[in-house]
């Protein structure tokens, strides 16, 4: 997992099979995963993320399970998706999730349309591919002049 000069400082959870940093001037918060994975690293990274003052709605997303093997029953799946349709966990953006199995590809299918994201979520085998499209999305939304509203994170990040 890397880190980046002009972002956010790396975030991992504590034994590295979960991470995230954003980087605010391209518009991007990238979440990393690796070994065995299920709902709780999610949920952590979810949290963590949302709390994270550089956090916004606007931003798109990188979901690399790539180098993860989820273990996720299909209730977890639809925990995990009821929670990113609420605030503070909702983006207004493009989602891309890179995997490399079949049953990482079924679960982000299934976690997509049980958060009604299907529009606005792509999954990718090859992760250049996916922060290509990003890239275009994230070119299309600044001539579109997208703006960000504040963020309630005190739902989730007090205490």
């Amino acid at each position: 997992m890397k880190t980046m000069s002009s972002v956010t400082a790396f975030q991992p959870l504590d034994d590295s099979r979960a991470g995230y940093w954003i980087d605010p001037e391209r518009g991007i918060r990238v979440e990393e995963y690796r070994g065995q994975v299920g709902l709780d690293e999610i949920r952590w990274v979810a949290k963590a993320a949302a709390c994270d003052p550089a956090w916004g709605p606007d931003l798109n997303g990188l979901v690399d399970f790539s180098g993860a093997k989820l273990e996720m029953s299909s209730n977890d799946v639809l925990r995990l998706a009821l929670m990113m349709r609420r605030e503070p966990y909702r983006t207004r953006g493009w989602t891309a999730f890179t995997v490399a199995s079949s049953v990482a590809y079924g679960i982000v299918r299934m976690l997509g349309t049980w958060s009604r994201m299907t529009d606005r979520i792509r999954i990718f085998s090859d992760r250049d591919e996916a922060e290509r499209w990003l890239h275009s999305k994230t070119r299309k939304r600044e001539e579109d002049g997208a703006i960000s509203a504040p963020v309630p994170a005190s739902l989730v990040c007090a205490g």
